[in-house]
């Protein structure tokens, strides 16, 4: 695995209640402080992020993408067999 440089900060200023309790869900999850704040803080942020993902069409495209919407489902090539074969999960 590709180790990424950390190569600037971001500062926080918290109570010390709530250091403590994050350092102690760190703990709890096998990870330190920092790995835990940056990992939660970046879900956080594709969350956000990807509530305000956006697009623009022109008109023609616009109506070809709905009109590809409305229209029937096609079938795909092995796609039924695949469905019924047994799923690799199923012992689990």
């Amino acid at each position: 695995m590709a180790t990424i440089s950390r190569d600037t900060q971001i500062q926080v200023r918290v109570s010390s209640a709530d250091k403590e309790f994050i350092r102690r869900a760190a703990e709890a999850s096998g990870q330190d402080l920092s790995t835990f704040v940056l990992q939660h803080a970046k879900e956080a942020a594709e969350e956000v992020l990807a509530e305000r993902w956006t697009f623009t069409l022109s008109d023609e495209d616009y109506a070809e993408f709905m009109a590809s919407l409305d229209a029937p489902a096609q079938k795909i090539p092995g796609l039924d067999a695949l469905l019924e074969r047994p799923s690799p999960f199923s012992d689990r």
